[in-house]
Parts: C-alpha cells; structure tokens; sequence
C-alpha cells in the first residue's frame, strides 16, 4: 500500500510541473546558434560590409538574382524528388522552404542532414507520413551528394590532367578522401540492394532492442524502444533507394539530380562574377575547380555552416593557384555573404512563420505510430 500511495504522489508531483514547450526552446536555441555565429564573426561581417561598398554595384546585381534561382532549383529538386514518392507539390509553394532548410543546415552541425527533419514535419500537410518522408529526405541527399561528387571527379581530371598537382601537392588529401567516401557509399547503395535486411543492420536493431528492454525492467516504467525507429529508418533508406525503384521514377530522379547539378553551377557563376566585381577576374574554369573543391571540405563538416573551414581552404586553394592572398579574401568572404550571411535573416524569419503555422510533434512518437 506504502508503495502505491508513494507512486500516486510521485504522479501527482509530476502532473504539478509546469510543461515545457519544447518548439518554443528549439526555436530560441537555434536563434541563440545563430546569434552567437554572429557575435564570433562580426569582424567579418563588417570586412564584408567594406568589401561590398567598393564592389560594382552591376555585378553584384546580377549575383544577387543568380542566388535567386538558386533556391528557385532547390525547390525544383524538390518537387521532382517529391513526385519520386507520388507526391505533387507546386515550386512556388516549396521555394520558401528552401531558405527554411538552408538556415538550418548552416545554424545546426548537419552535412546537409539538419533541415530534413523540420521539411519531414512540414511535409505532413501534403499527407506525407514521416517515414515516408524521411524516405524524400535520403533520396534528395543523395543528389545532392551525386551531383556534389560529379562536379568534384571533373575539378580533379581538369586538375590533373593540367599537371596543377604538382603545384598543390595537398589536393592529394583532399581527392583520397574524396574517393574513400565515394566507395562506402557505392559500396552501402549496392549493399541495400539485398532482398533480406543486412547483418548489421539485424545486428544494430537487435542490440538497441535488448539495451532499452534492460531499460524498462531496470527502471520498471515505459522506455521508449528506439530500435522500432531504427528499423522503419533501415526500411526507409533501402526502399527509397532500391534500384528497381528508381528505375520506375527514372525521369523524376534525374531531373532531381539535375536540379542539384544546376545550383552547383549557379554558385560556380556566382564566384566566377564576384572576381569581375571586385575588379580582379579569374578564369571560369579556375572558379569551377576552386569551388567545386570546396563544396566537398565544407559538406563533410560538422562545423555548423563550415564557419573557418569554407573561407580558409577557399582562399588557401585560391593563393596555391596564384590568385593574390588580398582578392582571394575578399572573393571568399563575398561569397560567404551571398551565400550564406544574406539568406540566413530570410530563412529565420521564415522559419519562425512556419513554427506558428503548423504543429510540429515528436517524430519518434509518430514513426511508433506509423510502425
């Protein structure tokens, strides 16, 4: 009786806590990521703001509507990989979110992964169950890793072919771990392509569910089980990536990776004009090699935005291949800015509008459900 009077009031005292709201501390804790990027890189905020003042104001122009359809091809990708899973949803509605996830990616450590799981919930409103959704989301890093990759294999021909190498003996490094990356993930893509579940995936569902069975004996209470999500993850990530699967979808994933290979180019012109616009050009092929380059340091970062990481092997590769250290600065941190500083304040207010338009639950409790 003692032992049940004493769980009534470990209840009741629990019911008397005040609820958290748990959206509401997410919202403010990403505004405090960002603010605090801010406060650590207002220096280079201002050298930005100089640099911009002395720019010409034409090119900078034409930067500016680049960006643009920038997120105008995100949001194409989108759609395209969106009707991969059955699902069609018009541009003009998914162009605002791909500032939402862009400012997501850049204030949380993500490689890419951080806005997928506000997308996975805003997607609900179309009827898009979020194991399905998170199905959308493997499917459209995997273009962007694809197109990431093509353009990295073309800048590292051009590179070696045009004996560059030898001038910047530490590319090696950077194209080993290029090609270490790319045959895992060959090598895990061919793998999923078993019928039956694989032995670690068995092994790691099998392992989470004995761990949280001890749990709930231990505490004598309910403990989520997490090896249920796990497994609706592994069956996610193996249907939507099936072969047989995408071969039905064929159009609709390359025109997804297509997308990908368009904002990839449209940064690469974005660079190539910020070095007419600071009056100190460079050759288009340059650009592409330094960029593409780049893009790959940056998204195997878990630095939040690649802050440090991004301008210092930008300007870094830049000097190696003659460019002077000054204009190479001041080319990497106006791309910085268009890139990253000048959307981030768009995709916040954005994604504060979002927050008080839609509900957002736990994607944990919801996977249970669908499982």
């Amino acid at each position: 009786m003692a032992t049940i009077k004493q769980k009534e009031n470990n209840n009741n005292w629990t019911d008397s806590i005040p609820h958290i709201n748990l959206r509401q501390v997410l919202f403010y804790l990403i505004t405090l990521v960002v603010l605090v990027i801010i406060y650590f890189r207002f220096s280079e905020l201002k050298l930005i703001g100089a640099i911009f003042a002395t720019s010409n104001l034409g090119w900078l122009a034409a930067i500016i509507l680049i960006q643009l359809f920038v997120y105008y091809f995100q949001a194409l990708n989108y759609r395209d990989v969106l009707r991969i899973k059955d699902l069609e949803v018009k541009p003009g509605e998914l162009y605002p979110m791909s500032f939402v996830v862009q400012f997501l990616n850049q204030a949380l450590p993500s490689a890419g992964l951080s806005g997928q799981v506000f997308f996975i919930q805003y997607l609900k409103k179309y009827g898009l169950g979020v194991a399905e959704g998170m199905g959308r989301a493997f499917l459209e890093i995997m273009t962007l890793w694809m197109a990431t990759g093509s353009f990295f294999i073309a800048s590292s021909i051009i590179v070696l072919k045009g004996g560059a190498i030898a001038d910047v003996p530490q590319l090696r490094y950077v194209i080993y771990a290029f090609a270490f990356l790319a045959v895992i993930a060959v090598s895990v893509f061919f793998l999923i392509q078993k019928r039956k579940r694989s032995g670690l995936a068995r092994w790691v569902t099998n392992w989470l569910h004995r761990h949280f069975e001890r749990k709930r004996k231990f505490k004598d209470k309910n403990v989520i089980d997490h090896s249920k999500h796990v497994e609706v993850i592994f069956d996610q990530f193996k249907s939507s990536l099936n072969f047989k699967m995408l071969q039905k979808k064929s159009k609709s994933f390359w025109m997804a990776f297509f997308w990908q290979c368009m904002i990839m180019f449209a940064h690469i012109t974005t660079f190539y004009f910020i070095s007419f616009a600071i009056g100190h050009p460079i050759g288009f092929r340059l650009a592409f090699i330094v960029f593409s380059l780049v893009k790959f340091i940056s998204m195997i970062s878990f630095v939040p935005g690649s802050l440090g990481i991004f301008e210092g092997s930008m300007t870094l590769i830049l000097v190696s291949f003659g460019v002077a250290a000054g204009p190479a600065l001041a080319m990497t941190l106006l791309l910085r800015a268009f890139t990253f500083w000048f959307p981030m304040p768009v995709g916040w207010v954005l994604y504060r509008w979002y927050f008080l338009q839609y509900k957002f639950e736990n994607l944990y409790n919801e996977l249970s459900e669908e499982k």
